[in-house]
């Protein structure tokens, strides 16, 4: 429309550059100046009126249509024609939208919580013309910002600190669920899985506690390894006390019952290094006499 006023404004111009060469002298002639200025400032006041009529709504938008400033209805998207200085079409954007808020909240256990959040949303398509009525062209600072902020006091103050980083799944399901019934009203909606919780930032004091914590469990680990280490050394020297103690029940049992003879010629062939020994003392010959060993042995198992 601004064309048209300066083509209008031209226009009447042209008229009094033509006065002034009525009062000039014939050797200045402002005729075809005026002339010039009077085709130009016409082309551009009509040029201008038919731009001005023509309103064209891009693709991923609905246009707003305003009578002397009230809402009308709505523009889908391609060429239409508007009645000048009467009527007004807003551009809406109702493709898929980011915003991503800050907010801080206190959880169960009184701990500050910093979270930093993003949501995809988008405009109910067929109610633009009742958003821009109600709220406006703002829609992001006067009802979605504090949405975001309402849902995260809400929904931390039913956790503790750990549990918000434990249960961090649980909180934003929570948290989208809350901000979709709020922006659901103002006919906003929130894209399938449209929240994301980019951050969970705590104080330091309750950082430094969490990584005590962390350090204690650790050591509480280590501590029962080695106890269960050394219950399994016990265990393993008790069973091989056992296993010699039962072996030793066996062998007195068997020098008991079998005279000892095979027994010890059993242990003596267990030892034996393929050099037949021989103990001598005071001129009395062998001690031990592997071979009368063997030869009474079937005598004894005989009788």
């Amino acid at each position: 429309m601004t064309l048209a006023l300066f083509g209008l404004v031209i226009f009447i111009l042209s008229f009094v550059i033509g006065g002034l060469n009525r009062q000039t002298s014939e050797k200045t002639n402002l005729a075809p100046s005026a002339w010039f200025a009077r085709v130009i400032g016409g082309l551009m006041f009509f040029g201008g009126v038919i731009w001005a009529c023509a309103v064209i709504v891009p693709a991923g938008y609905k246009g707003v249509l305003l009578h002397f400033g009230a809402v009308r209805g709505q523009k889908s998207e391609g060429f239409h024609l508007v009645v000048p200085f009467v009527q007004e079409v807003v551009l809406m954007e109702v493709r898929t939208q980011k915003e991503q808020s800050e907010a801080s909240a206190a959880s169960k256990d009184l701990q500050i919580v910093s979270t930093t959040l993003a949501l995809n949303f988008r405009i109910d398509s067929n109610k633009v013309a009742t958003l821009y009525r109600n709220v406006g062209k703002e829609y992001k600072a006067r009802i979605i910002d504090p949405a975001v902020q309402e849902s995260i006091k809400v929904v931390t103050a039913q956790y503790t600190a750990e549990e918000l980083i434990k249960l961090r799944a649980r909180v934003k399901s929570e948290v989208e669920q809350d901000i979709t019934e709020r922006l659901g009203a103002y006919n906003i909606i929130v894209e399938p899985a449209g929240l994301s919780i980019t951050n969970f930032d705590f104080s330091p004091e309750f950082n430094k506690a969490i990584e005590q914590k962390q350090v204690a469990q650790q050591q509480a680990e280590q501590q029962r390894y080695i106890l269960q280490k050394a219950e399994l050394e016990k265990q393993t020297a008790i069973t091989i006390a056992e296993g010699k103690s039962e072996a030793a029940k066996l062998n007195a049992e068997a020098l008991r019952v079998q005279g000892g003879s095979l027994v010890i010629a059993r242990e003596w062939i267990e030892k034996w290094n393929g050099t037949l020994p021989a103990v001598y003392g005071g001129g009395q010959g062998m001690i031990i006499d592997l071979g009368t060993l063997l030869r009474d042995q079937p005598v004894a198992a005989a009788r």
